[in-house]
């Protein structure tokens, strides 16, 4: 009985703590919170920490960053741990020039929003009042602009090329007064992972993280040191025990 309960104490105990190494971070100038999945780049936690492709960097001047393979760095304004979604913005605010590029692929995350636009390139002066010029990509001679595809019309052709025709993964903010569509994509970037998936562990008030340190197996575990696991592991100890005291009657 005796070595039954010092082999739970030594070996038990410490494999089921060991899930809660992993430290909570904090970074930027919005106080972002970087836990599971996500992980802080040059911290010294162990691997198991951080999911793969949920690296952050932090800055020098207190800025999140996070970089898509083959898309560049974005700065992050917010991270929704129970909705799974991360909301980043341009570090040179100009989305709509990152739009034209954005490719997602080789990444965990994928685009919430999925709505077709239209980007324009038109001459000043321009005698179509219904376009909101995009400052980032206009000149002194041409303004680009952005409409939703299904407002193209004739006679913006006319006077204006199409650049592209694209889906984008931003939420149309626009509003339409008397058929002016104000909308120059300046909001933020709203992206969704969907693997790992912790939404009901985090909905519940869990923490998410690797099973004991496994690298391809995900498991909840409460805020505190003595969480589901735990619980389950003393019960599992009780029932041995109960078992050994009717074997020895």
């Amino acid at each position: 009985m005796e070595i039954l309960k010092l082999f739970f104490y030594l070996f038990i105990i410490p494999v089921i703590y060991a899930s809660y190494d992993c430290q909570i971070s904090w970074c930027g100038d919005e106080d972002i919170v970087i836990r599971f999945p996500f992980e802080l780049e040059g911290e010294q936690q162990d691997p198991y920490c951080g999911y793969p492709g949920f690296k952050l960097l932090c800055t020098n001047d207190s800025k999140a960053v996070l970089k898509l393979p083959h898309t560049g760095e974005f700065y992050v304004r917010n991270i929704n741990y129970i909705r799974q979604q991360i909301q980043v913005y341009d570090p040179d605010h100009c989305l709509p020039k990152r739009l034209l590029s954005l490719d997602l692929s080789g990444s965990p995350f994928a685009a919430i929003f999925h709505n077709n636009y239209t980007f324009l390139s038109c001459p000043y002066p321009s005698t179509e009042s219904q376009l909101v010029p995009i400052e980032c990509l206009s000149n002194s001679t041409n303004f680009v602009s952005s409409i939703p595809s299904v407002n193209l019309t004739n006679s913006l052709l006319e006077s204006c090329y199409v650049i592209r025709n694209i889906s984008v993964p931003v939420e149309w903010q626009g509003l339409q007064y008397e058929g002016n569509f104000r909308d120059d994509l300046s909001e933020d970037l709203r992206l969704t992972w969907y693997t790992p998936d912790c939404t009901e562990c985090k909905s519940q008030g869990g923490l998410c993280g690797f099973d004991n340190g496994k690298s391809d197996q995900v498991g909840c575990f409460s805020d505190y040191q003595t969480g589901k696991y735990v619980s389950f592991s003393f019960c599992i100890f009780h029932m041995l025990t109960q078992k050994l005291r009717i074997q020895k009657v």
